[in-house]
This record gives C-alpha cells, sequence and structure tokens, in this order.
C-alpha cells in the first residue's frame, strides 16, 4: 500500500481494503459458525456452558485478529507491488493465505464430532491417571497389597472347610 500511496493510485488502496475487509469478514464468520457450533457439541455432551469456553472464544478471536494484523501489515509494505501487473499488485496475498488457513482451521473444528472431542478428553484424562500413578508408586504398591489381601479373604470364605 506504501507504493500505491507514493504514486496516488488510490484505486489500488480501496481495492486492497476491499480484499482485505472481506477476509476478516469470513473469518468473522467462521469463528461464529464455530461458536454455535461448539455451543451445540456442548450441549450434545450434556456440559455445562460456563464463562471459561466463551472466554477461550475471546482469546481465539483475539489471537486470529493480531495474526491477520500482522498479515496486513506485511502487504501494505510488500515493495513487489511495485514490480507486479495491475491484478497481481493489489492482492494482499499474505492476508488471504492467513485467513484462507484460519478459516480452515475453524472449518475442521465445526467438522469435528462431538464424540471425537469426548473422546480426547477422556484419552487426556486417562494419561493424567497413569503419570499420577507412575510418580506415586507407594499408591500402587498399596492398592496392589490391598486387591491381593480381599482376593485372600474372598478364597478363605469360598473354600470348603477342612474334615
Amino acid at each position: 500500500m506504501i507504493v500505491e500511496l507514493i504514486k496516488h493510485d488510490y484505486q489500488a488502496i480501496w481495492i486492497k481494503l476491499f480484499i482485505v475487509s472481506g477476509a476478516w469478514a469470513g473469518v468473522v464468520i467462521a469463528m461464529i459458525i464455530d461458536l454455535f457450533s461448539g455451543i451445540k457439541k456442548a450441549k450434545q455432551l450434556g456440559e455445562a456452558r460456563s464463562s471459561e469456553g466463551y472466554k477461550r472464544s475471546i482469546h481465539k478471536f483475539v489471537y486470529y485478529f493480531q495474526m491477520l494484523i500482522f498479515a496486513f501489515i506485511f502487504d501494505a509494505l510488500n515493495p513487489l507491488s511495485y514490480y507486479l501487473p495491475f491484478p497481481m499488485a493489489v492482492m494482499p496475498v499474505i492476508t488471504l493465505l492467513c485467513a484462507l488457513a484460519l478459516i480452515f482451521t475453524e472449518w475442521k473444528s465445526v467438522r469435528e464430532k462431538a464424540e471425537e472431542k469426548l473422546r480426547r478428553k477422556t484419552d487426556a484424562t486417562f494419561r493424567e491417571f497413569l503419570n499420577v500413578l507412575e510418580k506415586r508408586e507407594d499408591v500402587v504398591g498399596e492398592i496392589i497389597d490391598f486387591l491381593k489381601n480381599e482376593k485372600e479373604k474372598q478364597d478363605e470364605t469360598n473354600s470348603p472347610p477342612a474334615a
């Protein structure tokens, strides 16, 4: 955009701003679709919709638009537009690539089934449980001893009396 400002090519600036606005609007629409999809999945799983989930959405929104602003800065400072022909010179390529990547990410999130999210959450909980057990070998030993004692007691009560 700096080259367009120097050349007083305001039409190219307006076209570039229109394309960037469209890309940003596409990301916002994808995020809104993902938000409603996430709420629907939480309802399916019987999870409470808390402020934590909404905070994550706000953090994601801020993070995505930080990325888009940086991409726009790269496009605004791009000196290659001076050497390219008109249609390509106006294209904010980095912003478009970034927006497409973010929209693709949101699309993948929407396509993910609620059962897959629940399975991943369950797998993570199981891994945490295993980590705790590894760190606390004394607890594991006590559990094994307790189970052996219970098994012995059960075997004694089930065995026939000696004559």
